[in-house]
């Protein structure tokens, strides 16, 4: 899975703190996917549309596509020639709403950062996490990869399924979803191969570790079970948390009854 390497304490230092992170103008996206995506989805979300001339005749066959109840700001930007550029913003999930949903939820994957730090992996994760139809994803307060322009990139529109949920102590919420019926499975290298599990679940926690140190001890010690990806050629110890955290998800929807094509609360 992840190889177990300690950064430096300067790295350390250095990692980002913030969730949320607007870069000048705010968050964008500069993709036609992204955008359709958001049209589908969360249309509310799309603050401001800049586009190229030439792109009007385009934009507007999207919009006339959702048949958007409320219509979004959008204007030319006479210095583009092709494409766009679509600020968004981010809605997270109220802690304390999400642990009300948890509760009552029947059928769950939640997928779970612990302090993932490339801006980049975590947007990646975002997309796999909703592809496979996960509704959250649980993001610590501190030490964490905010949410940048760049992880929207990566994520092509996942923002617009998939809702951050910010904890203040992963640990902690962690325990309060095994408490709402959830189980905990780390990622982890030295754990069971993902397609020899000993059951199916219903409710399930994935937790992903840090590009550099993996799941943190405290975690792995309260966890009911660690997961790892089997290597058929035996060759690189380890794969990038984003490319693992695809597979791992896609390995556990596979358990669930195929009749049922997202989670349900």
């Amino acid at each position: 899975m992840i190889k177990k390497t300690f950064p430096s304490e300067a790295q350390s230092k250095n990692r980002p703190r913030r969730t949320h992170k607007e870069d000048g103008g705010g968050l964008v996206i500069s993709s036609w996917s992204a955008l359709e995506e958001y049209l589908r989805a969360r249309p509310s979300a799309l603050e401001q549309i800049s586009y190229a001339a030439s792109e009007e005749k385009r934009l507007h066959a999207l919009f006339e596509k959702y048949s958007l109840s409320k219509p979004v700001t959008a204007k030319v930007n006479p210095q583009a020639s092709e494409g766009l550029s679509a600020k968004v913003k981010i809605v997270e999930l109220d802690e304390e709403t999400f642990f009300e949903r948890s509760q009552s939820c029947r059928r769950d994957i939640i997928v779970a950062c612990d302090h993932i730090t490339d801006t980049r992996n975590l947007g990646a994760i975002a997309r796999s996490a909703a592809f496979f139809g996960c509704r959250h994803l649980l993001l610590p307060k501190d030490r964490q990869a905010p949410i940048t322009t760049a992880t929207l990139g990566a994520a092509q529109g996942a923002f617009a399924w998939i809702e951050p949920v910010i904890v203040t102590n992963l640990m902690r919420a962690l325990e309060r979803l095994k408490g709402a019926g959830y189980w905990i499975l780390a990622a982890d290298m030295d754990g069971t191969a993902v397609n020899s599990l000993p059951q199916s679940f219903d409710k399930v926690v994935l937790v992903l570790g840090s590009e550099e140190r993996g799941v943190g001890a405290n975690i792995l010690k309260r966890c009911d079970l660690k997961v790892s990806i089997p290597s058929p050629a035996g060759n690189l110890e380890s794969l990038n948390v984003s490319v693992a955290a695809g597979i791992l998800i896609h390995a556990l929807h596979q358990r669930f009854n195929q009749t049922q094509k997202t989670f349900e609360g």
